[in-house]
């Protein structure tokens, strides 16, 4: 059955008549506020920016008084709302920019007003739209998926949505369908139950009817047996369920480590089966859920997830493991994120956890972290079996007594260079093998002389995260000749979890 485009304009008499109080949610009284309240509500909802930004406009009232504000209090003020040090420093860079180059006031020329620090094409939009009445059409993650369900754009972006929407709707009613979009995705268009059944557009909606598959989340809508009510042809989680995964990751973790993956397993209503649309944020751990079988389960993955190499065509890619695109990720509908604590900070946790969003974090410091964790994993996941096979396998290959073997560097990071210490993973790898690594703790930078300082007889590059070569193995090499300096594979050695055993067995062909 092909699908059908709804007409655009019985589409917006039908949203008119169903959100006539469509407006701008974010609660302001002149364009500074606007644009300060758009600024904080990436990664947040707009309820929670209107109960931090009385507190804020009290204390900064204008451009003025935020250009010359003190980067910890601001952050005391805005921290509820998320990433809120990249969302200081670009307040303070606003309030700056309208003071030198504005006369401390919001220009309303797209050009002016997108060049200000933290205003992108969205922000940019918005404050057009409802600061100064300039026609534009701001996509955000609500817009995206009520567009694509609709049929009125199959663009996987939500530029090319806005360009799909523009093109459809006459231009003086762009900032109104904007609004009553945004009203339709909140009330009715949920992102992972929408109320098909209570819908004013059911009979104009090409996912609703059953023409096509939901572009948000997979699968095709069906006709519920019980009062003529549509639902998914799968079961997807109640965001009020999501909520017992839901912690906050601490700087330092109470107990063992990964209790956190602990609790929320043995939580979790759903440990038996396991969840079913699963986002990696761990490259090793994407490779791990392959190697259980669990491919199918993946909807999203970071753009370093590149194991197996066939991943990078079939599974949809959510930014780095750093800064993962938050709303890329709330489109997948995932009910479940995996997270590591060094690879990813905890403002991705603290964001998940404000998007409603269910996820565990793993802590990997040893070889015997990775025994744990991959139980956990197991017990989460529903794959109890394939992970105590595993764990069991490397539990027995840590028996016996290890010897002392040479005085181990391991490289990471080149200008400057950097080191993996004794107290990660890495370190933790070279002693259960035999080897004996030197450095400071952590991830520390050294200069020439403290490598020198160091005396290491072993010295490793591995491919990754830096792309060491023979190049730079020859240059070592002249600078200490009476160290073995080494290339290997950095994936074997930094990979945990998916080839602990694989960097084991590296590491011990050193001895």
């Amino acid at each position: 059955m092909r699908a059908s485009r709804p007409d655009p304009g019985e589409l917006q008499r039908r949203l008119r008549a169903a959100y006539p109080d469509a407006r701008c949610a974010l609660d302001h009284r002149d364009p500074y506020q606007l644009v300060v309240a758009t600024i904080l509500s990436a990664q947040c909802t707009d309820a929670r920016v209107n109960l931090t930004t009385p507190a804020l406009f009290a204390r900064y009232p204008d451009a003025a008084s935020l250009a010359a504000a003190r980067t910890e209090e601001l952050e005391g003020l805005i921290k509820s709302t998320g990433f809120f040090r990249n969302k200081a420093k670009n307040l303070i860079g606003l309030g700056q920019a309208l003071m030198a180059k504005h006369g401390g006031r919001v220009p309303s020329d797209p050009a002016e007003l997108g060049a200000l620090p933290g205003v992108g094409q969205k922000t940019a939009n918005v404050v057009l739209a409802n600061a100064f009445g300039v026609p534009a059409l701001a996509v955000d993650t609500h817009i995206f998926r009520v567009a694509r369900r609709l049929g009125l754009s199959k663009a996987a972006t939500p530029e090319k949505v806005e360009a799909d929407l523009c093109r459809l709707f006459p231009r003086e009613d762009w900032i109104e369908l904007h609004h009553q979009l945004i009203f339709h995705g909140r009330r009715t268009c949920d992102a992972r139950r929408p109320d098909c059944a209570a819908c004013p557009l059911l009979d104009l909606c090409p996912t609703g009817l059953g023409q096509m598959k939901d572009p948000h989340l997979g699968v095709r809508l069906t006709v519920d047996p019980g009062p003529s009510a549509l639902r998914p042809a799968v079961p997807l989680p109640r965001s009020g369920g999501a909520r017992q995964d839901h912690q906050a990751l601490p700087e330092e973790p109470a107990g063992a480590r990964g209790d956190i993956a602990s609790d929320a397993s043995r939580r979790s209503p759903r440990s038996m089966s396991g969840p079913q649309r699963i986002v990696s944020l761990v490259p090793s751990v994407t490779e791990l859920l392959v190697q259980w079988g669990l491919a199918a389960r993946l909807a999203g993955r970071t753009r370093y997830c590149i194991e197996p190499r066939w991943i990078r065509n079939t599974v949809p890619a959510v930014g780095g493991t750093k800064n993962p695109d938050l709303d890329r990720i709330r489109d997948l509908a995932p009910d479940l994120v995996i997270l590591e604590r060094d690879e990813n900070p905890k403002e991705v946790a603290d964001a998940l956890t404000t998007l409603g969003i269910p996820w565990m974090a793993l802590e990997i410091r040893t070889v015997k972290d990775c025994v744990r964790a991959l139980r956990q994993l197991g017990e989460r996941l529903g794959a109890v079996e394939a992970a105590e096979a595993r764990a069991s396998a490397l539990e027995a290959t840590l028996k016996g007594r290890r010897r002392k073997g040479p005085r181990t560097l391991a490289l990471i990071w080149k200008d400057p260079w950097m080191s993996a210490g004794p107290d990660t993973y890495v370190g933790d790898l070279l002693r259960s093998g035999g080897l004996a690594p030197v450095g400071p703790d952590r991830y520390p930078t050294l200069t020439d002389d403290d490598l020198e300082a160091l005396a290491p007889e072993l010295i490793l590059l591995p491919t990754e995260p830096y792309r060491f070569n023979r190049r730079h193995q020859a240059e070592l090499q002249r600078r200490f000749p009476g160290a073995e300096v080494r290339v290997v594979d950095g994936q074997a050695l930094t990979w945990y979890l998916s080839r602990t055993e694989q960097g084991l067995d590296l590491v011990r062909s050193f001895r």
